[in-house]
């Protein structure tokens, strides 16, 4: 229960937000679970070793989640000790780690922050209409466009290959006004 309500000494916990774990590993040998904590907005993670004598080699993708770099990782093996070990890199979205037979490891990965998105004017010509959508490789922003600002349509989603994106659309678009949003 230290693992989930109190690992540092510090009473910080595992997330209070249930998120989806899926696995390729047999869990009868490997658990995985991971959770949001409201309090920080970091990604929890535990994996769970079962196995008497094999230690296990686990990927973690995050999906839909922004990470701020290194992950804390503690853990508690069959010593009965906790212990915090030096943090670990994320590659891209993907935590890489082997951990311990008999032993439960939590990840603590910190959240990033998006980019707010920026429009900037392109140009018009007699057919089509451009502007340029600023904000953060490979996060995903929705355009939405108005004639009121009372109703705002979603009209394109797009995840930003580079940090800026140019859009056309043509001249006859019934709507005046845009925005854009980031979405998870």
């Amino acid at each position: 229960m230290k693992m989930y309500r109190n690992y540092d000494g510090a009473k910080h916990g595992f997330g209070d937000t249930s998120v989806s774990v899926t696995s390729t590993v047999n869990p009868d040998n490997v658990s995985a679970f991971a959770a949001l904590r409201a309090s920080d907005g970091a990604m929890t993670a535990i994996v769970i070793n079962k196995q008497l004598a094999a230690g296990a080699a686990i990927n973690i993708g995050l999906t839909n989640f922004l990470s701020a770099g290194a992950a804390q990782v503690w853990q508690l093996t069959s010593a009965n000790a906790i212990t915090h070990l030096s943090n670990t890199n994320l590659a891209g979205n993907t935590l890489t780690y082997s951990v311990p037979p008999q032993s439960i490891t939590l990840f603590i990965v910190p959240p990033g922050v998006v980019q707010p998105p920026q429009l900037r004017a392109g140009g018009m010509s007699a057919n089509t209409f451009d502007f340029w959508l600023d904000g953060q490789a490979g996060q995903k922003y929705i355009i939405q466009a108005t004639t009121d600002f009372t109703s705002w349509l979603p009209i394109q989603t797009n995840t930003l290959a580079s940090n800026s994106l140019h859009i056309v659309l043509t001249a006859t678009t019934p709507y005046q006004f845009f925005r854009a949003q980031w979405t998870p």
